[in-house]
């Protein structure tokens, strides 16, 4: 699906004129030239898109802190397209972010994040409706200049749309296998044997 046909979507949730290209001269392309990017964002920073997820590692920054704090000594550089990081390399890292570095105790430091993704072919359909609708929710006031609508789509993206959106994206992925503790096996064996 095209910006403008997601555009059109939220307008449509607006009940506002539909565009033909945001270099109308009308509000309501005006709007959505202003709004689009920043709605995006948002709904890109809300859960782990998996049509949005990268894996890199970073360079190492030749950069020394001005105090040792928990053994992070070394620097490194976040992707440029970064939204939200949603895994690192090493879990027994101590980490901080740090304006567009990272931090760390490690010496080589990955991460898995979702990134600033505007491909719309690679937008699943669940991803198009719960971002036309925040779209729709962001431009509604500057459209219709009702809070009372703009609320009402914010309670519809925030209620309805977002969690059937991350529920679908969440089927993109094996399940984790959960194992039972020590203590369970133990009480369990005391039980059964």
């Amino acid at each position: 699906m095209s910006k403008v046909k997601i555009i059109n979507k939220a307008l449509t949730y607006l009940g506002a004129n539909r565009i033909t290209s945001l270099s109308d001269d009308t509000l309501e392309a005006k709007s959505a030239s202003n709004t689009y990017e920043d709605s995006l964002r948002s709904v890109l920073a809300e859960c782990g898109w998996k049509f949005a997820m990268k894996r890199t590692l970073l360079n190492k920054l030749d950069k020394e802190p001005a105090w040792n704090d928990r053994g992070m000594k070394n620097y490194f550089q976040l992707p440029s397209d970064l939204i939200e990081i949603f895994g690192v390399m090493n879990e027994d890292a101590i980490w901080e972010r740090e304006e567009k570095t990272i931090i760390s105790n490690q010496s080589n430091f990955g991460i898995k994040y979702v990134y600033y993704c505007d491909d719309t072919t690679l937008y699943p359909p669940y991803f198009i409706d719960a971002f036309a609708i925040k779209l729709a929710a962001d431009m509604c006031y500057e459209i219709t200049n009702s809070e009372a609508k703009t609320e009402a789509l914010l309670e519809l993206y925030k209620g309805e749309f977002l969690p059937i959106a991350r529920t679908k994206n969440a089927r993109n992925a094996s399940r984790q296998q959960i194992e039972d503790g020590h203590w369970v096996s133990s009480v369990v064996g005391a039980i059964y044997g």
